[in-house]
């Protein structure tokens, strides 16, 4: 469940152990790619007690270290309870669906994510080529089949900027082999969809309905000529 900053910094049960004056909480926006709202810890509350949902990244700078207790209940990845004797591997988000950018965000899940974890607990998808795993030290970048130029890792909590991009368009492969043409694009392009059409010009593009077996497809090769493309629906 969403918190407000006062639920989430406080002084229960020991007065010592709250923010100390002068803490203040920066929200990132990813439309301006800045921290444009904030709160200061004054006075013994916030100038603005704004409400900090589960897996929405924050930056908290403090004049001196202080401890802060949490309380409440341990929620999966997708923002559900956990099951009691359940599976112990937290459910995945939906998948993001929001536009592309560079978003501060975490696991709801109070568990440690390496690599293309990171983006299945938190986006719900593994990465696309490209995408980054963003924080103070380090920049890592997504190469594709599994590997980055340098693992990322988000312990208990820990929020990262991750820079969202757009599925790249995938290549489509056609040889021609023993009497057959051969068409088929990677695996991991799960929503593209495979079109044909005679003449290009028409625009009288139609989807495939012949069998496609690990995106590829196989034809006969014969007179004439068609054109094949992948769309995204």
């Amino acid at each position: 469940m969403s918190n407000t900053l006062s639920e989430l910094f406080h002084n229960y049960p020991n007065p010592a152990y709250g923010p100390p004056e002068g803490a203040t909480i920066y929200l990132w926006n990813p439309v301006t790619l800045s921290f444009d709202t904030n709160s200061t810890f004054t006075h013994g509350s916030w100038t603005f007690d704004f409400t900090l949902p589960p897996g929405v990244g924050a930056m908290l700078v403090t004049p001196e270290p202080f401890s802060n207790s949490f309380y409440g209940y341990v929620i999966n990845s997708d923002g559900t309870l956990p099951i009691p004797d359940g599976p112990a591997i937290s459910p995945f988000p939906p998948v993001f669906t929001g536009p592309n950018g560079l978003y501060l965000l975490a696991d709801k899940a109070p568990q440690i994510d390496t690599g293309t974890n990171i983006f299945l607990s938190i986006l719900g998808r593994i990465p696309f080529v490209g995408e980054q795993v963003i924080t103070f030290s380090s920049t890592n970048t997504y190469l594709g089949n599994g590997t980055w130029d340098s693992i990322p890792t988000l312990k208990y909590g820990q929020a990262a900027f991750l820079n969202i991009m757009s599925e790249p368009s995938p290549l489509l492969s056609i040889i021609c082999t023993n009497g057959n043409i051969i068409v088929s694009w990677p695996l991991t392009a799960r929503d593209w969809i495979l079109e044909t059409n005679s003449d290009p010009l028409s625009l009288s593009w139609q989807n495939y309905l012949g069998p496609i077996t690990n995106n590829c497809v196989t034809n006969t090769l014969s007179t004439g000529s068609l054109f094949y493309r992948l769309t995204y629906p």
